[in-house]
């Protein structure tokens, strides 16, 4: 039988975890740029507004050795995130992952076996570590009580080259896959039989180059990824840019709500126009909509009560000021799991 040609990784995850966090942050943190050029700025007393920019930037930490091995006995093991501050952070925990260029699959009933069109995709292998345990590590960090299911997921790059990794610098998000933990297990339950995720097998998730044909194996289930799920988050990340600063300023007594919200719209708006241009309309009208309907509810919680609601929380997890602390009832190894704090 002639085998499947298979090319050697040409960029490593970590490589991929560092421009991809640098450009989540970036990205969701330009939102504010757009504001800083809108009359908002001008409305505002003294250095308020550039204490707010101060106050308001993200950033990533990743789990230190000292963290792993703080385990009491050796059988639990606690990650420990501090929020002394008054505002709400947020955490998202990421499991990036270097795929390999395939020209095709062998596998009898993959979607990427000839004369399939096209039958390139890029190989991903997932529970290949910690023993043959991280999805099962990740499963369980995505079921603990306090963190947000879809706040635990891996992150599929569908870039293979050097070239075109090059060339897509700045761009890497629109052509990666973001996929939540959970969401393998779910789909993978549903099918005949069972498609049952355990520890000691490797997995392969295959994606297209485009990232709308997807399949998992060790078994063979084809998989549905979520088209959205980048706008989704940046979504959720720039609606709670917006709590921040509605909270920031009333905090300081400079709101009057309606002062600002037009003019909000506006830098939305702009930031669309200029920092989306990977994406097509249908996905910039999405972004926007979602956005405005957060908008929306501020004006209609505000004005009767006062009160400023949260963003979303569905992507990532709250932090409360008292600090999150997790457990689990064995040791396990943490160390290639990034997670971002903002």
């Amino acid at each position: 039988m002639k085998k499947k040609h298979k090319v050697k990784k040409e960029i490593n995850e970590k490589t991929f975890e560092l421009n991809i966090t640098n450009e989540l942050l970036t990205i969701s943190k330009s939102f504010l740029w757009y504001l800083d050029f809108s009359p908002i700025s001008h409305l505002l007393s003294g250095k308020t507004w550039s204490h707010f920019l101060n106050q308001s930037t993200f950033f990533a930490e990743g789990l230190t050795q000292e963290e792993e091995a703080n385990a009491g006995g050796g059988y639990d093991v606690s990650i420990n995130i501090n929020n002394p501050t008054l505002a709400d952070k947020r955490l998202l925990m990421l499991q990036y992952k270097s795929g390999e260029h395939m020209d095709y699959s062998v596998k009898a009933r993959s979607l990427f076996k000839k004369p399939s069109a096209p039958s390139e995709h890029v190989l991903f292998k997932f529970n290949e570590a910690a023993g043959k345990t991280q999805h099962i590590i990740l499963r369980a960090l995505a079921n603990t009580p306090g963190i947000k299911k879809e706040s635990v997921m891996y992150v599929f790059p569908r870039i293979t080259s050097k070239s075109d990794f090059h060339s897509k610098i700045g761009n890497l998000i629109w052509h990666t896959s973001f996929v939540p933990v959970l969401e393998l297990d779910d789909q993978g339950s549903i099918k005949t039989p069972p498609c049952i995720i355990n520890a000691g097998k490797t997995h392969n998730y295959r994606t297209s180059y485009d990232g709308i044909k997807s399949e998992v194996n060790y078994f063979l289930f084809i998989f549905f990824p979520k088209q959205l799920i980048i706008l989704e988050i940046l979504t959720e990340l720039i609606c709670i840019q917006i709590e921040r600063f509605l909270k920031f300023l009333k905090k300081k007594a400079e709101f009057i709500l309606e002062r600002y919200i037009d003019l909000i719209i506006e830098s939305l708006n702009l930031f669309v126009k200029n920092e989306l241009e990977e994406i097509d309309q249908m996905g910039k009208s999405f972004l926007q909509k979602e956005v405005t309907s957060f908008i929306e509810r501020v004006k209609s919680e505000y004005i009767p009560n006062k009160i400023i609601p949260i963003a979303h929380s569905r992507f990532t997890t709250i932090i409360p000021t008292e600090g999150l602390k997790l457990k689990f009832e064995s040791k396990n190894d943490f160390s290639s799991i990034n997670y971002q704090v903002f």
